[in-house]
């Protein structure tokens, strides 16, 4: 039974006055993460949900919610912090806890030059650090944080700091999925403030001999992959087939993209099997595979579409003609199978692969049929009938990435449930987040077709009436509307907000997906999707 911490102060942000008080919510905390083995990283919504549960069993006073949540996220991170070498950890300490009226010590581009006069605990906890290897920052802000864990110089971060500054850099946190403790000061303030140095020198000495999984060095990754499009890569893998098809299609896999696609199964792969950023030549088969999917794909789109450019310049079927844009659209499918087919691995993994790609393969053209068939219509789509075109147009394609690298490295039939599931909700988000994107690129066009197809006239139709109605319906059917229907159409979009609707729908299909990941016990394939939804769905 855990005993219930009483809150003698009313404030939602307190850290508990006595010392008694703060050890017995650690307590609580502590035997909670414990009896709920949770997986890190926990989002901002679980880590709220577990201390509500708290709450509400009367464990921890509402008045330490937000010390908890803080508490508990540091339980979770506990055995990756003390697994992490020293030479790889980060010790930040707030320039507050420093003497006001004593402190000789100066400052540089980087924080508190401490001169470890012992007149606070700065210079202790430095010495301290120091000499188990630590990178230690005397500083204000993530800024500093954030650029020496892009460098990869340091793992984790241990960093002492108020409530109110940890509300700003705890979001940042842990959308990267960033392991690490935080310890409260006492309160809040910038002047001669105090902190637990019990718990402080605790977390810098912690140290485990147990194994656990290394953090995904991403941005290695990303590296590798864009090295597997490049034309003498891209030669090598068709095996210098010399034939005209075969050479547009090689031309048109090294042609643009953000490879996305062979970004994430390459990842989750190597999330699973910890492989480093060296891949075994299998991946970079199956990553080449979905996207010849990918590119065959976009061939027919833009036939479909009737467009013109593509990547800044002309499309294939503008380029060779329709006849043969369709001639390569085909074989790339035809290839990117034999890809999956060839594989070095097991015969029951190809054939789960090969069954994953021919479901996706058909549920996004049934997903385009709709969207092309719909476009003929009298009236724009609903809400409901766009969101469910994007569910089979746009998720397909993360799904099949998910799975084809989930299945090569051995993942199990419940990991594949919980990634195609994530896989809708984050198609639908990203789908969205594109249509917004560009309705609100200022540099480039906005393209009236696109506009047609999107959320944001699905949304404007619902909402508005009578003239705005039919200004919308007629928008609608004109498929080439002038300068002066286009900017009416922006006056309306701004009148009833559709904007901050398509927003609203983005972040729930966000907060969705991030669902999904609670189920996932894997801590690397977790924290790869966390940062994943959190840098693809960037604000726009």
């Amino acid at each position: 039974m855990m005993n219930t911490v009483v809150n003698d102060q009313n404030h939602p942000c307190a850290v508990p006055v006595k010392p008694d008080e703060r050890a017995a919510v650690r307590a609580v905390i502590k035997r909670y993460a414990e009896d709920e083995a949770l997986t890190p990283p926990l989002t901002i919504e679980e880590l709220d949900t577990h201390i509500e549960k708290l709450v509400s069993i009367r464990a921890l006073s509402s008045g330490f919610a937000d010390y908890a949540m803080v508490l508990l996220n540091n339980e979770v991170w506990r055995q990756t912090v003390a697994s992490t070498p020293c030479d790889r950890r980060l010790l930040l300490l707030p320039q507050c806890l420093r003497s006001s009226t004593s402190c000789p010590a100066g400052m540089d581009e980087f924080g508190l030059l401490c001169e470890e006069c012992g007149r606070c605990p700065i210079g202790e906890l430095q010495v301290m650090a120091e000499e188990l290897g630590y990178v230690v920052l005397v500083a204000e802000g993530s800024t500093v944080v954030s650029k020496l864990l892009e460098s990869g110089k340091v793992d984790t971060v241990i960093g002492v700091s108020c409530l109110s500054a940890l509300e700003q850099s705890f979001s940042k946190m842990i959308s990267n999925a960033i392991p690490g403790l935080a310890i409260p000061l006492h309160f809040d303030g910038c002047i001669d403030t105090k902190v637990d140095l019990e718990q402080v020198r605790e977390a810098i000495a912690m140290k485990s001999d147990a194994k656990t999984a290394a953090r995904l060095d991403t941005e290695k990754l990303r590296k590798e992959v864009l090295s597997w499009f490049q034309p003498s890569a891209i030669s090598e893998i068709f095996e210098a087939d010399s034939t005209i098809t075969s050479t547009i299609s090689c031309d048109w896999l090294t042609c643009g993209g953000n490879r996305w696609r062979p970004y994430l199964l390459t990842c989750v792969y190597s999330a699973l099997k910890e492989c480093g950023s060296q891949p075994p030549p299998p991946v970079r088969q199956l990553s080449v595979a979905v996207e010849c999917f990918h590119k065959a794909s976009l061939i027919h789109d833009d036939i479909e579409d009737d467009d013109d450019l593509r990547y800044g310049k002309n499309t294939l079927h503008c380029q060779y003609g329709m006849p043969v844009a369709l001639n390569v659209g085909d074989f790339l499918i035809g290839v990117g199978y034999r890809f999956i087919a060839d594989c070095d691995i097991s015969d029951e993994k190809k054939a789960r692969m090969l069954s994953v790609a021919a479901t996706h393969h058909c549920e996004l053209t049934l997903g385009q049929g709709e969207e092309l068939y719909g476009m003929n219509r009298l009236q724009p789509f609903s809400s409901k009938e766009t969101l469910n075109i994007f569910r089979q147009k746009t998720s397909p394609a993360f799904g099949l990435a998910l799975l084809l690298g989930a299945i090569a490295a051995d993942g199990g039939e419940e990991l594949c449930d919980i990634l195609s599931e994530f896989s809708l909700s984050l198609g639908v988000a990203y789908q969205i987040h594109d249509d917004l994107r560009e309705f609100l690129d200022k540099e480039n066009p906005i393209d009236a077709a696109r506009i047609r197809s999107s959320l944001l006239l699905s949304l404007a139709f619902e909402s508005a009436h009578g003239r705005m109605r039919s200004e919308l319906l007629s928008f609608w059917q004109n498929k080439n509307p002038d300068e002066k229907q286009m900017l009416r159409l922006f006056h309306i979009f701004d009148e009833l907000m559709i904007v901050e609707k398509t927003r609203q729908l983005k972040e729930h299909n966000k907060n969705t997906s991030l669902r999904k990941l609670a189920a996932i016990e894997n801590q690397p394939i977790k924290s790869f999707l966390l940062r994943l939804v959190m840098n693809m769905l960037d604000q726009v």
